[in-house]
């Protein structure tokens, strides 16, 4: 799937204070870049090549034309300029570069701060986009959440995770949920974190969300949750233990919207 505008300028931003950061010395190291590459390899997914593009337009000025401040405000304003695209994943990964390249360096306490605030402003940024947008009940939200939950018993349903099904995910709910993926995506992400093996249990409590917020469950929903549980199978092959899966939700999720019906 092809980046938006707005992402394409995110990545620059991260570039861009990443950059500004291996100079806090006045001195870039090899290995320092080489981390850069690292991190956004392991994290940035198709935003890998726009983030290197532009860190390489900024290695070919001279280093007294970086300054560490002006960057940090040039990131700043790219991200808040570009916020459509912006949410708490994108957020994470965002610091988690900038602390493996301030990790080569030593992360002084300067180092520190600075990611610190990059963190608490961008949050802010998020914060204010998400405030800005048309607020979705609580109930929607909360069936949103339960579709990364569902993603996630089908990505772990033969007990692997690769990195394919979770980039999968990423863009089907992107896809299917616009501004208010990051509800799906982080419900998917604190599971994983947790490493929670119990399918079965995982899925159960994703019908009992499901029950809980019936009052926000429609057809177009119903859709949604199917359309992402199919796309995040379809990457290795739909399985048995795939379909069992997804059959099951079929005939649970008709049962509950015909009881709300009646």
């Amino acid at each position: 799937m092809e980046l938006t505008i707005e992402e394409q300028y995110l990545y620059q931003a991260l570039a861009e204070l990443a950059y500004a950061i291996t100079l806090a010395d006045n001195h870039v190291s090899s290995t320092e870049i080489e981390m850069f590459r690292v991190a956004v390899h392991d994290t940035m997914g198709e935003g890998e090549s726009i983030a290197l593009a532009h860190l390489e337009r900024i290695n070919k000025q001279p280093h007294h034309q970086i300054d560490l401040q002006a960057s940090y405000v040039i990131a700043l304003k790219l991200i808040d300029e570009n916020k459509k695209a912006l949410n708490r994943v994108l957020i994470r990964k965002f610091v988690y570069v900038l602390e493996r390249v301030a990790s080569v360096m030593g992360i002084s306490d300067a180092e520190k701060k600075i990611i610190d605030k990059f963190e608490n402003d961008v949050l802010v940024i998020h914060a204010k986009k998400r405030s800005e947008n048309h607020q979705l009940s609580q109930e929607e939200a909360n069936l949103y959440s339960t579709i990364g939950q569902l993603a996630y018993v089908i990505a772990k349903a033969d007990n692997v995770l690769n990195r394919e099904e979770k980039e999968t995910f990423r863009k089907v709910v992107k896809e299917k949920l616009g501004e208010f993926d990051w509800l799906a995506e982080e419900r998917f992400k604190i599971i994983d974190d947790m490493m929670i093996l119990d399918i079965t249990h995982t899925y159960e409590h994703a019908i009992y969300l499901i029950k809980k917020n019936t009052k926000a469950l429609t057809p177009e929903v119903i859709q949604k949750f199917q359309f992402v549980m199919e796309e995040v199978a379809k990457v290795s092959g739909i399985n048995k233990e795939e379909a069992k899966w997804i059959d099951k939700f079929k005939n649970d999720i008709f049962e509950i919207y015909h009881n709300k019906s009646l």
